[in-house]
């Protein structure tokens, strides 16, 4: 019994390894990947906007409203750090999960929760003001949430590139040099974290100009 259990284990490492080998990862593949998964997740949120109920799309388009008010007690310095500490958090977050092995599954799934409601905003955006709906929605990516994603994009590309060789250097007996990828990985980070202060800096100091000129059209 013990035996069969002993072959029924080294089979199944065995498979495991031969299903991590087959699986190919290159850089072109992996961002063809992305792109084309940012596209289709977006336009998810989009459609998903309008298959709510009408009274589900009233509480949301009045919070769309209330996005679209700046209030004139504006806490420039508590909304900067709050927004720091938000950015920073979900950039952190990714960049962990790409050192571990359940990383490739748990940043997709961060990753479209994150252009779902992208796309969820922008159709509940064109839901309130309707045709001046697309101005809005250009005022609500330019410039933050443009940086944003562009930040967001390369982070998860090269998370899942990280997780990926370390499942690879765990399960199979290929000898991957991760030195040179993990020196990069730090290297991402750190840029990741510049531009997102920037980012919270165009949240907080700059959307707001457009926003009340949005609002006076």
């Amino acid at each position: 019994m013990r035996m069969n259990l002993k072959n029924t284990n080294r089979t199944n490492k065995k498979s495991i390894r031969i299903n991590i080998k087959n699986i190919k990862l290159n850089t072109k593949n992996l961002f063809i990947f992305l792109l084309s998964f940012s596209i289709v997740t977006i336009l998810l949120g989009f459609i998903f906007y309008f298959l709510i109920s009408s009274q589900d799309k009233e509480v949301i388009n009045q919070v769309v409203i209330n996005n679209f008010k700046i209030k004139e007690s504006y806490n420039y310095l508590k909304l900067l750090k709050e927004s720091i500490f938000q950015n920073t958090y979900n950039i952190t977050l990714i960049w962990i999960l790409g050192l571990s092995v359940i990383g490739v599954i748990a940043i997709i799934f961060i990753y479209f929760c994150e252009m779902f409601s992208i796309g969820f905003t922008m159709a509940s955006v064109i839901s309130t003001y309707k045709a001046k709906g697309l101005i809005g929605i250009l005022i609500y990516l330019i410039p933050s949430k443009i940086c944003y994603i562009i930040v967001l994009f390369l982070l998860s590309y090269f998370s899942i590139r990280i997780s990926y060789k370390i499942i690879r250097l765990l399960f199979t007996k290929e000898e991957i040099k991760i030195k040179k990828d993990m020196q990069k990985y730090f290297k991402v980070l750190l840029f990741s974290f510049i531009v997102m202060v920037g980012v919270s800096m165009l949240e907080v100091f700059i959307d707001p100009i457009f926003i009340k000129l949005f609002t006076k059209l």
